[in-house]
This record gives C-alpha cells, sequence and structure tokens, in this order.
C-alpha cells in the first residue's frame, strides 16, 4: 500500500471542499485543521512583526509599515472568507464518519452563538463543555457510532468520493 503525506490529504481534500454528503476521516480532517493552523500562525507571527515596527515607527512620528500591516490584515480576512464553506463541509464530513448527523454540528455551533453571547458562567461553561463535546466526536474512529449499536441516519444517500484511507 502506498503512504499518504499530509500534503496530499490537504489537496485531495481541495477537490471535495463543498461536498457535504460524504465523510472523511480523522487524518483527512486533522491535516487540514493542522495546515489551517500553520498558515494562521505564519500570517500571526507576519502581523506581529510588522505590527512591532509599525509602532516603533508611529512613536517616531511617521506612518511607515502601517501599509504592512493593513496588507496582512486583508491576506488574513480573505484567508478566513474562502476558508469558511470548506471547513465547515469537511467538519460535516468528519462528524458524518463518525456516525452522526451533520445536522448536529449546525445545533452546536448554532448553541455556541446563542450561549457566546449571554454573559453568564453557567452558559459559558455549557458553551465550553459543548465544544469538548465535539472534539471527542472528532477524535473517534470511523464508524464508531454504528459499530455500538447506536443509530445513526447517515448512511442512506452518502455520495461516494474516492477515499485515502490506506486500507489493505
Amino acid at each position: 500500500s502506498r503512504r499518504v503525506t499530509g500534503v496530499q490529504r490537504v489537496l485531495f481534500r481541495s477537490q471535495f471542499r463543498l461536498c457535504f454528503q460524504a465523510t472523511s476521516t480523522r487524518a483527512d480532517y486533522w491535516w487540514a485543521v493542522l495546515m489551517n493552523v500553520i498558515i494562521y500562525a505564519i500570517l500571526w507571527l507576519l502581523l506581529a512583526a510588522s505590527g512591532v515596527s509599525s509602532i516603533g515607527s508611529l512613536v517616531n512620528g511617521t506612518t511607515q509599515g502601517l501599509g504592512m500591516v493593513l496588507i496582512i490584515v486583508v491576506i488574513m480576512g480573505a484567508f478566513g472568507f474562502a476558508n469558511i464553506f470548506p471547513a465547515i463541509s469537511i467538519a460535516v464530513r468528519r462528524i458524518r464518519d463518525v456516525g452522526i448527523s451533520g445536522w448536529f454540528l449546525f445545533a452546536v455551533w448554532l448553541l455556541s452563538v446563542v450561549l457566546g453571547n449571554v454573559d453568564n458562567a453557567f452558559c459559558e461553561g455549557l458553551m465550553a463543555a459543548l465544544e469538548i463535546v465535539v472534539l471527542v466526536f472528532m477524535c473517534l474512529p470511523s464508524n464508531y457510532i454504528n459499530k455500538q449499536g447506536w443509530w445513526s441516519p447517515n448512511k442512506d444517500n452518502d455520495q461516494e468520493i474516492p477515499s485515502l484511507r490506506n486500507e489493505n
């Protein structure tokens, strides 16, 4: 069997970035998350470095470096905006791979928005607990819910997309 690298997984993921009725393995999901974290870390480091130099120039009475800060902020915004639907898609595919309906993720995100706008320690704790539950589900193996004999509504009309699973 051939070995699949993380970069191949991310490039493969980009082919199916808006396919919601399929599944993604743990590796497919977490490689995509890792690539996003690396890209954002680089952009944040560039922003911090250009921000420090801009602050130094502002103290000296000039506005040198503010253009670079603006460019990096625009790049971060564009990347974040372009990544919204692919990130939702792969999260839904991952949660479907576990054996849970993709609507569960929508319900959790909706509750997070509602609870996040309430200034109450209980609501903040509940929101954190929901996010931990989602994290646990993202870490479960494929078809975990089905293997346990629990109900799963997913498998009736899944789209078949090629998999990068190393199945022997």
